[in-house]
């Protein structure tokens, strides 16, 4: 498609009108560069937390090993070395936002192993990913301070477990 869409542009013009497309390309790539630097703390902000919260989900479908499932999921390792990869793009400028998304999922998986009691196996395994991620990788130490004074129960819960 690109291809076919410079050949037009270069064939099907005159020289001056080929010159001004190619100049206004010019001023999108330059626009584009710099939006991309004004934003590339926003980028990984989202993007490294998601990419996170994917690789700890399909690690637990790979520690599942269910031989019914449509995808086929990596090694336990691969996705470990996935999380290093991830954990070591994480700036300091945008740490402390990438921890609180992170902290915030973990959260919400500690309330729904709460909750769900016997059936939470799944829930356990991603709380327990979670926290390895917080403590390894963010070299962070989840305490009871963390959490809200509605949610000591949940704290005692997962501090038990462990």
């Amino acid at each position: 498609m690109e291809t076919s869409l410079g050949d037009k542009i270069l064939s099907d013009n005159k020289a001056f009108t080929t010159g001004c497309i190619n100049n206004t390309c010019k001023n999108f790539n330059k626009i584009t560069h710099t939006e991309i630097i004004a934003h590339k703390e926003e980028y990984y902000k989202y993007i490294i937390p998601k990419k996170i919260e994917e690789t700890i989900e399909n690690k637990m479908f790979s520690l599942l090993k269910n031989p019914s499932n449509v995808k086929e999921y990596k090694e336990p390792e691969e996705y470990d070395a996935q999380l290093y990869e991830l954990a070591s793009n994480i700036k300091e400028s945008n740490f402390d936002s990438i921890l609180l998304k992170i902290f915030k999922k973990y959260k919400y998986c500690i309330f729904n192993s709460y909750l769900s009691n016997e059936s939470s196996y799944m829930f356990d395994i991603l709380t327990n990913e979670y926290a390895k991620f917080i403590k390894t990788h963010l070299k962070y130490e989840i305490s009871k301070k963390d959490f809200e004074e509605d949610e000591y129960d949940i704290y005692d819960f997962m501090s038990n477990d462990e």
